[in-house]
């Protein structure tokens, strides 16, 4: 036990030391070049009962500031009034349009167009889970890009124009965007504002996609290692999604897809490049309740261990380094292992009481890395745009310490009980419930 100790502390160091410092570095912030020419886009959002929240999502799109781009809205077979809600809105009419067929999915129902929206579809199709709903937008899809985009998530207004532009680099083959967290956010006069407020497990969740993003995604792009393409915001070449046979039916398609990405890019020899756009963002719906949260945690840990399970005896043949890297020992060994670990070497140091020192040394360490990795967080979100208040960012530093011994504790529960839940074999969307009031248009 004492070297595995050892042996995970030294390791985390080196991932927490390159998460501290690279953001440092990769931080550039892109300025628009507004006379790049426009990329074609199909933005797909897959719904399943979405009928509280398609809404927010349509009307976010309708302030988009640009123009070669359709909206492809997938209904997978809905139980609630989704698609009654679409005509509402959309004044839908039947509409035709030719299917590659070179992606499997469950049938289309009916394909529609909007009369009020001209560049906003509807496919009504019969369930089959979110990977298959977004393997029928991609086989509808006349774009060149394909985003994907959860029925919740509402885009910025310089969003699409920021993919675009990231595109323009031949290199790249998919961008994963900024999602950001839209209970608290307003627009006024056409300038959304964020504010640090709401309950604890919301300003919990605030800070933790704040730190997964700005951190994490920017360090891991840097190397070209990025683990998952966040499926709320991700955009990639549709002739690239084509060629990996498009979207697996499983609990987590976003992760599933972007190491298919990885592997068919390595075995083909292709320099190409998976990247984070900070400046791309949109707002998403987050849980606002546990039991919502649980939901939503336990389903992307079971996508994970999915993953790990499928892909783990490929990575030192068909994945790069650094993709094997981030994947395995940041992911797997210090993300998911340690989980269990910890709780056993608690456990140990309370009950045979050894270990007291070693346990305070690395627990005091943990909350040093922690602060300075917030600050560095908190200044990268204020670089790339956020206008939090002075007074929010000094609120969410000290709600970030004080959480270590709430929250964090739950995400390390979470991560126990995800994993064994994976063998239950429970898998579909894992619906998590939305009300469909925060909104930034």
């Amino acid at each position: 036990m004492s070297y595995f100790l050892y042996v995970t502390t030294i390791t985390f160091l080196v991932f927490q030391t390159l998460y501290t410092f690279i953001p440092l570095f990769a931080s550039k912030v892109k300025k628009l070049k507004p006379k790049l020419a426009e990329k074609s886009i199909s933005v797909l959002v897959p719904a399943y009962n979405e009928e509280l929240t398609i809404k927010n999502c349509i009307d976010a799109a309708q302030g988009i500031r640009y123009k070669n781009y359709e909206l492809i809205i997938i209904n997978d077979g809905s139980t609630d009034g989704t698609l009654s809600k679409l005509d509402e809105l959309l004044d839908l009419q039947i509409y035709r349009r030719k299917a590659d067929e070179r992606l499997a999915y469950q049938p289309i129902k009916q394909l529609y167009r909007s009369k009020k929206h001209r560049n906003i579809y509807v496919i009504d199709k019969h369930n089959g889970g979110k990977a298959d709903s977004l393997n029928a937008g991609i086989d509808c899809a006349h774009a060149d890009i394909v985003i994907t985009l959860d029925a919740d998530s509402m885009l910025e207004v310089n969003s699409l124009k920021y993919i675009n532009q990231y595109f323009h680099d031949q290199v790249v083959v998919a961008v994963g965007g900024t999602v950001k967290i839209v209970q608290g956010a307003e627009k006024k006069n056409g300038v959304i504002f964020e504010k640090f407020t709401g309950k604890g497990i919301i300003k919990s969740q605030i800070i933790s996609y704040i730190h997964g993003f700005y951190v994490r995604k920017l360090t891991q792009s840097a190397f070209n290692s990025i683990v998952v393409i966040s499926g709320a915001f991700g955009a990639f070449y549709k002739d690239l999604l084509m060629e990996v046979n498009g979207f697996r039916s499983t609990v987590g398609e976003d992760i599933d897809i972007t190491l298919k990405i990885h592997e068919y890019l390595k075995a083909n020899n292709l320099k190409k490049r998976l990247v984070y756009a900070p400046e791309a963002v949109c707002y998403t719906e987050c849980p606002e309740n546990i039991k919502n949260f649980y939901k939503q945690r336990i389903r992307w840990q079971k996508a994970f261990i999915d993953c790990i399970l499928i892909y783990w005896s490929k990575l030192s043949q068909k994945f790069s380094f650094g993709v094997s890297i981030f994947f395995a020992i940041d992911g797997f060994i210090l993300g998911t292992l340690t989980a269990f670990t910890t709780i056993f070497f608690i456990l140990q140091t309370l009950l045979i009481g050894g270990n007291l020192f070693v346990a305070f040394l690395l627990f005091f360490m943990s909350i040093f890395v922690n602060a300075i990795q917030i600050i560095i967080s908190l200044y990268l979100c204020k670089k790339y745009g956020s206008n939090y208040t002075w007074k929010d960012y000094i609120h969410m530093f000290i709600f970030s310490q004080v959480e270590i011994f709430t929250y964090r504790n739950l995400l390390t529960y979470l991560t126990i009980v995800g994993t064994f839940k994976y063998f239950d074999n429970d898998e579909g969307w894992g619906y998590v419930e939305r009300k469909g009031v925060a909104s930034i248009s």
